[in-house]
């Protein structure tokens, strides 16, 4: 039976204050849309630097380890920003296979925004979210996430549905629906090429942003690419390095 997992559990409440919540190549390659993965026992780091903004680089870290015969846990930690601004996100989550055809997860996020400017103020926010995901058939699995926003929004609610479909094996399509400060929709597509390449694009809406990007996988070490086009920001690449354990 052919099922797209649950996304790492520290992805589950991660997100920026900018138009993409992308978090690893990826998922940048794919139009930002949240990534399901089953992959248990890996660490990632990756980088990535908006060409209008190359003086606030977003670095970051993530590490995913089974616990039990059902269960992740996982914790990611990341830092964008330069000299007089910066901010700090620290992640963690549980997930867990509930039955066959069922998982579920839960996060919490904590979020730090710096500043050398003297009108702001330091900040500091908490938010939690919980994921569910629902196989249907043996191609096709539903996600939805929702929680709070770690910032001051007009929006303090957060959710993302999600259809990941596998038309064929070497395929990943996925389509989604995130509602934040404002509605978008996401759309990405990766093919599976001879084992070790992986070819990826994707849209997504409110504003037009394109993706596109690659990855190669050698036993236990990967290496994604991705880059995404932005009205304001350019082109904006990121690079991720996977090492399972």
């Amino acid at each position: 039976m052919l099922v797209v997992a649950l996304m790492a559990p520290s992805s589950i409440a991660y997100g920026q204050q900018y138009p993409n919540t992308a978090h690893s190549a990826r998922s940048s390659a794919m139009g930002g849309c949240v990534m399901p993965d089953d992959t248990a026992g890996r660490l990632t780091v990756d980088y990535r630097c908006p060409y209008m903004l190359a003086e606030m680089p977003d670095k970051g870290v993530e590490a995913v380890f089974p616990t039990g015969r059902t269960g992740v846990v996982g914790a990611a930690y990341r830092h964008s920003g330069g000299s007089t601004y910066h901010e700090q996100n620290a992640t963690a989550g549980y997930a867990m296979r509930v039955t066959p055809w069922l998982k579920v997860g839960v996060a919490a996020h904590y979020l730090n925004i710096g500043t050398s400017d003297a009108y702001y103020e330091p900040r500091q926010w908490l938010a939690a979210a919980a994921a569910m995901q629902a196989a249907v058939g043996e191609r096709v699995s539903l996600t939805l996430i929702g929680g709070t926003r770690p910032w001051d929004s007009t929006r303090p609610w957060r959710a993302h549905l999600q259809m990941a479909y596998r038309p064929m094996t070497q395929v990943l399509t996925l389509l989604e629906f995130e509602s934040e400060e404002r509605m978008r929709l996401r759309f990405g597509m990766e093919y599976h090429y001879h084992g070790m390449l992986f070819f990826r694009a994707g849209l997504a809406t409110n504003p037009l942003t394109a993706a596109f990007g690659v990855g190669v996988r050698y036993r236990r070490i990967g290496i994604d690419i991705g880059a995404e086009t932005h009205r304001v920001l350019g082109i904006t690449p990121q690079t991720s390095l996977t090492i399972w354990l």
